[in-house]
């Protein structure tokens, strides 16, 4: 019943299978959204190396004065940075920088973890239609058979009437997984900007993880979402410190030569402004209600995110031993029972009610199983999500970059 290659994973430091990496990776490669994260990697290094340029150039003066006696002088200023602004712009570009890197592989991560949400809720919509056409066929073929005992006088009215009563039932469902399957279709398309065929399968077993062996503060202190909150308090300090200074003049020093008639002229200047109408203090106050919001936004975060992480852990390892108890125990009878059912059915050892009732039965756990392995694909999902091991377990290539 299952549309999934049976593809085994050792432990949990196996890596996807090389078809869905690779799918995911060409995915990602023509995401705009992704490229939209790179380019603000890129703005931000543009950012870093701008602020990293001296913040005054020289100025040249030149006056010539015609009078009784003819003055003419040429100077050279410069205005010195002397409590290094530089320095300190330098430090909030350079954590910009490490937050937008940050949040490139934030995105990067999400939209991998997405898709394989999406391509595992498509190919369970795929499963379950394959289960409800079945469904159809035989309440279909039940229906027909249904009619011919009761024109040889085998089959009660309401029994026939039960027969019909399954056979649309069943033909109600078909159209709502169908319906399912074109929204899980419509997602992943939505993600790839492709439609399919050439969209991967999925495993049917995945790495076990033991929640003993969980370095949840490891983990955490790697997480990129986390590290961007991090970067953003460092720039938060940062600020801090450049409006603090921004607060203290900058001395310009001067030097100019010229001549008076035939008299040479030297001269040295230094003005320094006077902060009087506007002492800066407003934005200081402002860097530092900025950082106290990135410190509580940060402290938040990891709160939750450690939340995400206990509860990924649990959420997987139930869906994963779940999954693995029904391959072992139910998977094996369930393929047999349908044909087995109809023999009885039609031998009148059952009866048409117990035939319809433990008919559904058995397609109804044959979706329960298919959508048992969705539901540990989007467990695993959000165990990589909550984790930040997508890059590693995907080989996402921009982790290498």
């Amino acid at each position: 019943c299952m549309v999934v290659a049976p593809i085994a994973m050792a432990d949990s430091s196996a890596v996807a299978d090389p078809a869905l990496s690779g799918w995911i990776n060409e995915v990602l490669l023509h995401n705009p959204e992704l490229q939209a994260a790179q380019a603000a990697v890129d703005a931000a290094g543009g950012h870093l190396r701008a602020a990293d340029q001296p913040l005054f150039n020289p100025e040249l003066e030149f006056d010539y004065e015609s009078s009784d006696v003819d003055t003419t002088t040429g100077g050279l200023s410069q205005t010195i940075d002397w409590s290094d602004k530089r320095g300190a712009r330098t430090a909030v570009a350079d954590s910009e920088q490490v937050v937008a890197n940050a949040e490139l592989r934030s995105t990067r991560q999400g939209l991998a973890t997405d898709l394989l949400r999406a391509l595992s809720d498509w190919l369970t919509a795929e499963a379950v239609v394959r289960v409800s056409e079945k469904q159809t066929t035989l309440m279909t073929r039940f229906a027909s058979i249904a009619e011919q005992r009761r024109k040889a006088g085998d089959l009660g009215q309401v029994e026939l009437g039960l027969a019909h009563l399954a056979a649309a039932e069943a033909s109600f469902q078909q159209a709502n997984a169908s319906e399912d399957l074109i929204r899980a279709r419509q997602s992943v398309t939505a993600l790839t900007g492709a439609a399919g065929p050439d969209w991967p399968q999925i495993t049917r077993l995945l790495p076990d993880i033991d929640p003993e062996q969980v370095d949840v503060e490891r983990l955490l202190a790697d997480l990129p979402s986390m590290q961007a909150a991090l970067a953003r308090v460092a720039a938060g300090r940062a600020s801090v410190q450049l409006s603090v200074r921004e607060k203290r003049p900058d001395p310009t020093i001067g030097f100019r030569v010229g001549k008076e008639d035939s008299e040479t002229l030297t001269g040295v200047s230094v003005s320094v402004p006077l902060f009087v109408r506007n002492t800066y203090s407003a934005e200081v106050d402002v860097a530092n209600a900025d950082l106290i919001q990135a410190e509580r936004e940060a402290a938040n975060l990891r709160q939750q995110a450690h939340a995400d992480l206990i509860a990924a852990v649990q959420v997987y390892r139930s869906a994963s031993l779940a999954w693995k108890t029904w391959e072992a125990s139910g998977a094996p009878r369930l393929n047999q029972r349908t044909d087995l059912l109809d023999r009885f059915w039609q031998a009148g050892e059952l009866n048409t009610t117990d035939y319809l009732v433990q008919l559904k039965q058995a397609l109804d756990t044959e979706v329960g199983a298919i959508e048992q392995l969705g539901r540990m694909w989007r467990a695993w999902a959000d165990w990589l999500a909550a984790s930040g091991q997508a890059d590693q377990w995907l080989n996402l290539l921009g982790d290498s970059q």
